[in-house]
């Protein structure tokens, strides 16, 4: 059960074949980067995340909004890696800075497509318990076999990063 919103907000992917140091073999790598706002969005103007200061639980997996497409089958030498880092801890109405409480197990995991199409798909995966809004950056890089990849992920436009997270919290 989650008690706040998650939103979140892709930077470009990256993707470029690199060569495997031990095996000498080609692999697709894919850094997906982005922030993951909890609980609320900053202020346009100032940059601040709002006072809004409560204990709330997060327990989410949402789907990266570039994400590629992958063969499940083609993934058994796949490598993943994902860090998280805060960014903001909001204010409090008596103007002190918010408790944080504990944001745990990061994890990137591999779901099907919610639409049924064909392959799966990388999810963030954030859980914990928070005392008032903060913003955590995100990187996850994929490393596989190039011929995993069924689909190139899509890059959304600004326009519908807003529109994409909106509907993902």
């Amino acid at each position: 059960m989650t008690d706040a919103d998650v939103h979140l907000v892709a930077q470009p992917r990256l993707d470029t074949v690199v060569t495997d140091f031990y095996i000498d073999a080609r692999r697709l790598r894919s850094d997906y980067a982005g922030m993951a706002w909890i609980g609320d969005r900053p202020d346009a103007e100032s940059g601040q995340l709002g006072p809004d200061y409560r204990q709330r639980n997060v327990e989410s997996q949402l789907f990266l909004p570039d994400t590629h497409w992958y063969d499940l089958d083609r993934l058994d030498d796949v490598e993943v890696q994902v860090s998280v880092g805060l960014l903001q801890v909001a204010g409090t109405a008596l103007r002190t800075q918010g408790l944080v409480g504990i944001v745990t197990e990061p994890v990137a995991e591999f779901f099907e497509h919610p639409e049924g199409l064909p392959g799966v798909g990388l999810c963030l995966g954030l859980r914990g318990q928070i005392f008032s809004n903060l913003g955590l950056s995100y990187r996850v890089t994929v490393l596989c076999a190039p011929e995993a990849v069924l689909r190139r992920g899509e890059t959304p436009q600004p326009d519908e990063e807003s529109e994409e997270s909106d509907s993902a919290g």
